[in-house]
C-alpha cells in the first residue's frame, strides 16, 4: 500500500487580502497533513495576509513583480519540486500556467480554480477578445477546473467550450469557528440608534459601490452605511458621497484586518456587485448571523441567499428596489441562530475540505 503523501503546489500572486487568497489559506490550514504535503508558491511574498500562512507550510517566493515575468521560475520550480498536483487560482496566473502545461509530465495533475464569472470579467480587460480566445483554446490544457458556483460552471461550458467532465463545482469554505472567534475579539464602533449597513470589498467597478451610494440616496437618516475596503475608486466614491450630501450617513473605513467584528455588529451586509464568483463576504456575514441584501447579479450569489431565510435578493442594478429591500430587511424577523447553523452545515470547513481532499486524491469528485 502506497502511503506517500501527495505533494500539492498552490500558486498565488500575492497575499493581498482577496477572497481567493483566503480560500487557499483555509486549504493550507485544514488539509489533512498525514495525507497531503501542501507547498505555497507566491510570485511575491508580500501582502496583508503573509502572517496568516500556517507555520508548518513551506513558502517559496519567486520574487517576481508580475506573472509574465515569472515564467521561467515557474517552469523551474515545478520541474525541481515535482509536485503531484499543481493548484492555481486567479485569472492571469491561471492562463500562464495553462500555456505552460504541455511542458510538464502528464502524471502531474493541474487544477485551476476560477474565481469569477469569466465572460463578464473578460469584458473589462484591456484586450477582451484576446482573453476570450485564450480561455477557449488554452484553458483546456488544465486537467480539471474548479468553479465556486454552478453559474460559473455553465458560463465556462457555454461561452468557452470547456468540457463538462473537466469541471467541478466546490463552494468556498468558511472557517466558521475562526470567524466566530474573531467577531468577538474586538467591538466595532458603529453608530447607535440606526440601521447599520455594512459593505466589504475592493473599491472598484465590480463591487458596484457607486450603485450602493445611489441606493443610499433613497434612504433617510435612519440608515447608516460603513464600507470596508480599498481600491481604484478611492477618489471617485468620496466625490459621489459629497455630491449627494451623504457625508453624515456614509463612512469609508478602509481595509480592516478583522472585518468580522463589523459583520457581527451590523444589522445587514449589503452586496451591490455587478457580477461575482461566490462572494465570501456573504458566507462570513451569515456565519456571524447577519443577513444580506444583494443584487441577484451574474455569479453564485443567488446560490447562497434564500429570500426571507438569510437575506433578500434584488433585481440587478435597480437601486430603488435595493433601498426598499433594505428597509424591509431591517425590520424583518430573521432567525440569526438558524442563519449561523445553516451556513456551517452547507459551507463549513469539514464539508468543503473533505470535498477538496477527495478531489486531490482521485482527480474527480
Amino acid at each position: 500500500m502506497n502511503t506517500a503523501k501527495k505533494r500539492i503546489m498552490f500558486f498565488l500572486p500575492l497575499l493581498n487580502g482577496g477572497g481567493a487568497e483566503r480560500v487557499v489559506l483555509t486549504l493550507l490550514k485544514h488539509l489533512d497533513k498525514s495525507r497531503f504535503e501542501p507547498i505555497l508558491v507566491l510570485l511575491k511574498n508580500e501582502g496583508r495576509y503573509t502572517g496568516m500562512v500556517p507555520q508548518n507550510i513551506e513558502v517559496i517566493d519567486l520574487q517576481a513583480s508580475q506573472a509574465r515575468n515569472a515564467v521561467f521560475k515557474i517552469i523551474k520550480i515545478i520541474r525541481t519540486q515535482k509536485p503531484d498536483i499543481v493548484f492555481t487560482t486567479l485569472a492571469y496566473l491561471n492562463l500562464i500556467i495553462a500555456m505552460l502545461r504541455p511542458l510538464f509530465p502528464k502524471k502531474t495533475l493541474f487544477i485551476a480554480r476560477e474565481s469569477n464569472t469569466v465572460s463578464i470579467r473578460n469584458k473589462r480587460e484591456k484586450y477582451p477578445r484576446l482573453f476570450d480566445w485564450l480561455y477557449r483554446h488554452v484553458y483546456q490544457n488544465f486537467d480539471l477546473i474548479v468553479t465556486q458556483a454552478e453559474f460559473m460552471k455553465k458560463d465556462l461550458i457555454t461561452n468557452y467550450g470547456i468540457a463538462p467532465e473537466k469541471m467541478a463545482v466546490i463552494y468556498n469554505p468558511v472557517d466558521t469557528r475562526t470567524v466566530t472567534q474573531l467577531s468577538t475579539q474586538v467591538s466595532a464602533d458603529l453608530p447607535k440608534n440606526v440601521c447599520n449597513l455594512l459593505a466589504v470589498g475592493k473599491l472598484g467597478y465590480q463591487k458596484g459601490f457607486d450603485l450602493l451610494l445611489e441606493a443610499m440616496c433613497e434612504l433617510d437618516t435612519r440608515y447608516y452605511l460603513t464600507i470596508l475596503g480599498e481600491g481604484s475608486d478611492h477618489e471617485a466614491l468620496p466625490k459621489q458621497i459629497t455630491a449627494n450630501n451623504l457625508q453624515n450617513r456614509v463612512t469609508l473605513a478602509g481595509f480592516a484586518q478583522n472585518p468580522y467584528a463589523f459583520m457581527k455588529a451590523a444589522d445587514l451586509l449589503v452586496l451591490s456587485s455587478r457580477f461575482e464568483g461566490l462572494p465570501n463576504v456573504v458566507l462570513e456575514a451569515n456565519t456571524c448571523g447577519t443577513p444580506v441584501v444583494a443584487f441577484d447579479a451574474a455569479g453564485g450569489t443567488g446560490e447562497i441567499i434564500h429570500n426571507g431565510k438569510n437575506g433578500f435578493l434584488v433585481t440587478p442594478f435597480d437601486t430603488r428596489a435595493f433601498a426598499q429591500t433594505i428597509q424591509k430587511a431591517c425590520d424583518y424577523p430573521f432567525d440569526h441562530e438558524a442563519i449561523k447553523k445553516e451556513t456551517d452545515q452547507n459551507f463549513g470547513i469539514e464539508k468543503v475540505i473533505k470535498t477538496y481532499e477527495n478531489l486531490f486524491t482521485s482527480g474527480t469528485l
